[in-house]
């Protein structure tokens, strides 16, 4: 069996996206509507690959001016002054192709070929070819001898074009190509967001799904989407029980939390699901067990000041990194970019806990519901089957209405779920738990009152 040789775009996320990266040799089109990121990733990819013995060529048409596309991306911090028209070299087709034809560009090239011998290949852009030939039939001629000439060369090709998704499923560059990315954007009320899909990639075992990028001086950052596909699991790690910090509690569960299983604490606001999260959380570092704890709600300094308020000094273990707390507005949330950093964070420390306060903030930076259900999901799947035990928090409207316990149909994502309530005795208002569910495991499901004090948390 032949094993495809790959060319690194020079983004880890991106060569992943793409199993490794693009085929060698391969014609690739990368398309989208202007100002979506085609050039800056181009450049991105042309510098990344441009070595000594491996010259990189850059082609303009009828598009910007070189002096114009070289002035903006200079700006980037992987351009390299010192390879640019020594191993990073741009020419002018633009010219010849306007004046001459396309059989006088074609020569062009064959004569750039000849004196460069580039191992990858820019043209920006391939519709300035579709405006000079306006026949379809003898575009894709045209199209079809330039990908046979450049594969025969050995090069890797980029095409750029400034299509939208529907011009290219009528486009008969389209066929000829090997591989088509696609970048588009979408405009909302906060923000631009921008997405990557790679529509193409003949032999490779790519990824379908749509991922979030961002541009910034250092070029193009790609977010992968969770994939939410439920993955076989033994549960072999369910019959190991980890105590939740609340000694009443974990009577109540025969012991405390499944392993690498997840808990969601569900209940109104006031009603004590931060205190019962950072009551879990320390109950594990005070063990040496390394956590992450997400916060939406409150900053890092209001989270360390309810920990002194239940007796504890949490400043040591984040000194220690047995404890780290991430915190972002959700005002300020991408769900996409945010999910992608937790995940490498809890792998580069190896934390064994992952508490989230809460997931009602991923509502909020999700307009798609379906998709709001499918990335929690996705989330606490991954993290299950990597050993790593999850406890989310969710804000519900009401008190004890069960069917209000968790919107958009996502608590058949948790293994566990614990309920907080109020109840009013008199003129107090008492806090309340129960234990409303616990996969493959006997619960108690008496309703408890909760007290927090100076002490913490425990039940009467």
């Amino acid at each position: 069996m032949l094993i495809l040789d790959k060319v690194s775009t020079g983004i880890l996320e991106l060569d992943q996206i793409l199993d490794g990266g693009l085929p060698k040799s391969s014609t690739i089109l990368l398309v989208g509507r202007p100002g979506t990121g085609k050039t800056i990733l181009a450049h991105q990819m042309m510098f990344q690959n441009a070595e000594d013995e491996n010259n990189v060529l850059y082609l303009t048409t009828l598009a910007e001016p070189q002096i114009k596309i070289m002035k903006f991306q200079q700006e980037f911090s992987f351009y390299d002054t010192d390879k640019v028209q020594k191993s990073v070299i741009y020419k002018d087709l633009g010219s010849v192709l306007r004046n001459q034809g396309s059989i006088q560009a074609m020569k062009l090239i064959d004569s750039f070929l000849k004196e460069y011998q580039p191992k990858m290949i820019f043209i920006d852009t391939i519709k300035a070819f579709a405006d000079i030939i306006p026949d379809s039939i003898e575009f894709r001629e045209f199209i079809l001898e330039l990908s046979v000439r450049l594969t025969t060369w050995g090069c890797t090709t980029i095409l750029l074009g400034e299509y939208s998704e529907q011009d290219i499923e009528s486009r008969p560059e389209s066929a000829i190509a090997d591989g088509i990315i696609y970048l588009y954007g979408t405009e909302e009320k906060r923000q631009q967001k921008r997405y990557l899909r790679v529509l193409k990639m003949r032999g490779t075992k790519h990824f379908n799904g749509e991922a979030v990028f961002k541009i910034s001086n250092d070029g193009i950052s790609v977010f992968p989407r969770l994939n939410p596909v439920v993955i076989k699991q033994d549960y072999t790690q369910y019959s190991v029980k980890v105590p939740t910090g609340v000694s009443k509690l974990d009577e109540m569960m025969e012991g405390g939390i499944p392993q690498a299983s997840t808990t969601l604490v569900t209940g109104p606001s006031g009603s004590g699901k931060t205190m019962l999260a950072l009551s879990f959380a320390l109950e594990g570092i005070r063990s040496g067990i390394k956590t992450v704890f997400v916060s939406f709600e409150e900053n890092p300094l209001q989270i360390i000041k309810n920990s002194l308020q239940i007796g504890i000094d949490i400043r040591t273990y984040l000194d220690e990194g047995i404890l780290h707390i991430v915190y972002v507005s959700p005002v300020e949330l991408d769900v996409d970019e945010h999910v992608y950093r937790i995940q490498g964070l809890v792998h580069e420390i190896g934390a064994s806990r992952l508490i989230i306060d809460s997931i009602s903030s991923f509502e909020i930076g999700m307009s798609d519901k379906v998709k709001y259900t499918d990335y929690i999901w996705a989330l606490t799947d991954y993290f299950k089957v990597n050993g790593i035990t999850v406890l989310l928090t969710h804000e519900m409207r009401g008190s004890l209405d069960f069917s209000a316990m968790t919107k958009h149909g996502i608590s058949f994502v948790a293994d566990n779920i614990l309920l907080l309530v109020f109840k009013e005795d008199g003129i107090n208002l008492k806090r309340y738990l129960r234990v409303v569910k616990m996969r493959g495991s006997h619960h108690s499901t008496e309703l408890t009152e909760l007290i927090i004090d100076n002490n913490g948390l425990s039940l009467l």
